[in-house]
């Protein structure tokens, strides 16, 4: 093969017999001093030098992005919707080449709606159609969410619905939502980082937005940490590393979602073993792993520990300094609730918060909220009459309280969800918060 000489032109290749030997002499030109057994010993040195494994190839570059289509900004049915963003995000994905035959491990982590941090009839079912997609899928082999396949460093697919004001928006809407936005992402373990962020849109009549039993069923509800980290991630572009905190929290977070589903399918005993696991896992999911705790003590029955689960659920809501509790008043009115299937429980939750609350000197504000259906001048009165008789309630409980304890009704100008529903999917749109104060600003009201 012809080389470059020193002065750019091409020097002619040495003649194939220069290079039969050491240097093209004959042996029998090298004379006594080195003897024939030296030079086949080197010749032998250098064949076996040629044999040696060669270093090993450089590391392959990511694959390219296939050239999959995106998901339509027009809003779709569910099912289009959900099949669009789980081929988008699937084929999109920044990653290296599998190894040969390898399907590439992958587990999903429960999705949620974005405004509660709630599972929904809808997440549920996003879930369980992109589970059977990758099902489907011989590159792909989908493993149970659970600790043990996590410990492979497998891609985690986590994903979100939350309510728009017109399909392709991002802008999140806090009323009757003029489409829904889904969205997923892929999480890599092994590299730590996003590797596909995708977005499709949902009409709003085929999206149900109501809780899944679980959500339906927990009594407080605060901004949560763990929620907010797995936001973090959804919200991550492809190549952004993963949000540590999420990371950390994924343990629990297995155990959170077999407790869950224990609890839904009738197994309390089993819940709660998952639950008690899950809060000596780590701080991050804890406001589930409360709820949950409470919830299958009393299932079970057990009065007293579901007490003492209620109130760690008012100390880490005092705490956290946003304790919402979801009382369920009757309509239009300051009295609870007449069935006592779910407003029995209410005056251990006010002794607890009373309790809770004297012991730690604290003050508080109690606010009313109100769903956003009616005149707000209505939502007002009718909010702050319910913190009123709260109030009343916790005085009657603790009499200290009286002094550092204010109240305020806040209508419907603080919704969470704000679909005008008033049932079972924005419920929490009509609690009551106990939001911890200087005693100063109570005394001052």
């Amino acid at each position: 093969m012809p080389i470059s000489n020193s002065s750019g032109g091409v020097a002619p290749a040495e003649p194939h017999r220069r290079r039969a030997g050491l240097t093209g002499i004959p042996l029998r030109r090298l004379g006594n001093p080195i003897g024939r057994s030296t030079v086949l010993a080197v010749l032998l040195a250098l064949g076996l030098a040629g044999c040696a494994a060669p270093p090993p190839p450089p590391q392959p570059p990511p694959a390219p992005v296939a050239a999959a289509p995106l998901p339509p900004r027009e809003a779709q049915d569910l099912d289009a919707a959900v099949d669009s963003l789980a081929t988008a995000v699937l084929a999109r994905a920044e990653l290296p080449p599998a190894a040969a035959g390898q399907p590439r491990r992958i587990v999903i982590d429960p999705l949620i709606d974005r405004a509660t941090g709630a599972e929904t009839r809808t997440t549920r079912a996003m879930a369980r159609r992109i589970a059977a997609k990758l099902q489907g899928d011989a590159g792909f082999d989908l493993r149970p969410f659970t600790q043990a396949s996590l410990d492979a460093k497998p891609l985690v697919l986590l994903g979100a619905i939350s309510g728009v004001t017109a399909a392709g928006s991002l802008k999140d809407s806090t009323e009757e939502p003029g489409a829904y936005r889904i969205w997923a992402v892929l999480a890599d373990l092994g590299s730590g980082k996003v590797v596909a962020h995708e977005t499709a849109w949902v009409r709003t009549e085929a999206v149900d937005a109501t809780p899944t039993e679980f959500h339906r069923d927990s009594p407080v509800w605060l901004p949560d940490r763990a929620t907010a980290a797995y936001l973090k991630v959804c919200a991550a572009p492809a190549g952004a590393p993963i949000d540590p905190a999420w990371q950390r929290g994924l343990r629990a977070s297995t155990l959170l979602a077999q407790a869950t589903a224990a609890y839904e399918a009738r197994e309390p005993a089993r819940a709660l073993s998952l639950y008690r696991a899950a809060d000596k896992a780590g701080p991050t999911g804890r406001l589930q792993g409360l709820n949950g705790e409470y919830l299958t003590a009393h299932a079970l029955g057990r009065t007293d520990e579901a007490e003492q689960a209620f109130g760690k659920l008012v100390d880490y809501g005092l705490a956290e300094r946003n304790l919402g509790v979801k009382f369920l008043f009757a309509v239009g009115q300051t009295s609870f609730w007449p069935d006592k299937a779910i407003s029995g429980p209410y005056p251990m939750w006010l002794r607890q918060i009373a309790r809770r609350t004297a012991t730690d000197n604290a003050c508080l504000d109690v606010v009313g909220h109100a769903s956003p259906t009616g005149p707000d001048a209505l939502n007002d009165r009718l909010s702050l009459a319910r913190a009123q008789r709260i109030k009343a309630d916790l005085v009657a409980e603790q009499a200290s309280l009286r002094p550092r304890t204010a109240t305020e009704g806040r209508g419907a100008r603080e919704p969470i969800v704000g679909n005008k529903r008033d049932d079972a999917t924005d419920a929490v749109d009509r609690r009551v918060a106990f939001l911890p104060q200087s005693c100063g600003a109570v005394a001052s009201r």
